[in-house]
């Protein structure tokens, strides 16, 4: 067996591994996902050939597993370092044993990245990353949940179609309910201003973050322009929402989500100044409930706690883990303390909802 990065004739060869694990266990992949594999691995502006996607073939050059790399610039404090971001390893389980995985992450641990993580863990790949050293960010792998319209959710979340259509007439039902104030279903309404949250304005409000964040993103104009068309062109999670929250003309903070009106809207980056977390929440609780969400999704983190308590938002441990490794206890201990901008910008987290749609982007 041998271990090299991926290369453009390899690409075929990952679709179909995307196909048969995530899009029902077919071999010949959607329209769309090969050009996928592509830009994500290969041709996205910040691709990094120290930090590759990784393959490992047989003797014979049969792919048998992938790696999936994409990697991120950041700051810890003012030192300048590379965030490495990796998707679970696939194997194929037609020509190898599963334990591929542990020397495809191997190899790719050794790299010259400060910090590496996965927002993709689940039990079997959490074993093997702590086998090799790496922890998981138990708080960060937590879901907190906002109801706004608890019967449109219910019946969103139904399997029978029977019941997911009668979701035109619950509308009136969740409006009694909102107006049952003890239940905190309807969020007050923000004084506040906003604007997009274009790429060039994310970069110009960088110093922000930085100075609230130990561990904070990085980001040029070119790269946010790239990653806000990819994340916008995932139509199945709704329509991707991006605000600048302001005070009199001060900055606050500002978050980046999908808007799925009827469902659930994920929030995929969510940062505030010092102190001014409650009324950045407030805001997005705002924009979503009148844009006819039934509810939002985000990550935990240790800043939030108090204030999404306070609001009466529920917490959920389903879904995937937050796995980290560094060889620096300094940059661990900033993402367990809550002093990292770290959202759902990195990761595989966005796009892997892109290899799930229906269409692909």
């Amino acid at each position: 067996m041998n271990i090299r990065p991926l290369r453009a004739e390899d690409v075929a060869g990952v679709a179909s591994l995307w196909q048969y694990w995530f899009r029902g266990k077919t071999r010949t992949p959607a329209p769309g996902l090969i050009d996928y594999v592509r830009r994500l691995y290969l041709e996205r502006p910040w691709f990094d050939p120290e930090i590759p996607s990784l393959v490992a073939e047989d003797e014979a050059g049969r792919l048998l597993g992938v790696i999936g790399s994409t990697v991120s610039r950041f700051r810890y404090h003012d030192r300048p370092l590379r965030l490495a971001c990796v998707m679970p390893p696939l194997v194929d389980e037609a020509l190898a044993p599963t334990t591929i995985a542990s020397f495809l992450l191997r190899k790719y641990l050794s790299g010259p990245q400060e910090i590496t993580i996965s927002d993709g863990g689940h039990p079997k790949f959490e074993r093997i990353w702590e086998a090799l050293g790496g922890e998981i960010a138990h708080l960060q792998s937590l879901r907190w949940i906002k109801v706004f319209r608890p019967l449109t959710l219910a019946l969103e979340a139904a399997k029978r179609p029977s019941l997911r259509r009668l979701k035109s007439i619950s509308q009136p039902f969740d409006r009694l309910l909102a107006r049952a104030k003890r239940l905190g279903l309807a969020p007050p309404a923000s004084t506040l201003s906003s604007e997009p949250l274009t790429p060039e304005r994310l970069v110009s409000l960088l110093p922000v973050a930085q100075q609230s964040y130990q561990l904070a993103p990085d980001y040029d104009a070119a790269y946010l322009a790239w990653l806000w068309a990819e994340m916008g062109a995932i139509r199945s999670q709704g329509e991707l929402q991006t605000a600048i929250v302001m005070e009199g003309g001060r900055v606050l903070g500002w978050y980046v989500y999908y808007l799925q009106p009827g469902g659930v809207s994920r929030v995929m980056h969510l940062a505030a100044a010092k102190n001014r977390m409650e009324q950045v929440l407030d805001h997005l609780f705002a924009q979503a409930q009148a844009g006819g969400t039934a509810a939002l999704l985000g990550r935990l983190e240790p800043r939030l706690r108090r204030p999404l308590a306070e609001r009466r938002c529920f917490y959920s441990d389903a879904g995937s883990l937050l796995m980290l490794h560094s060889r620096d206890a300094a940059l661990s201990h900033a993402i367990h303390a809550g002093q990292a901008l770290l959202s759902r910008l990195e990761g595989e987290n966005w796009y892997w909802w892109g290899i799930i749609s229906p269409e692909v982007p």
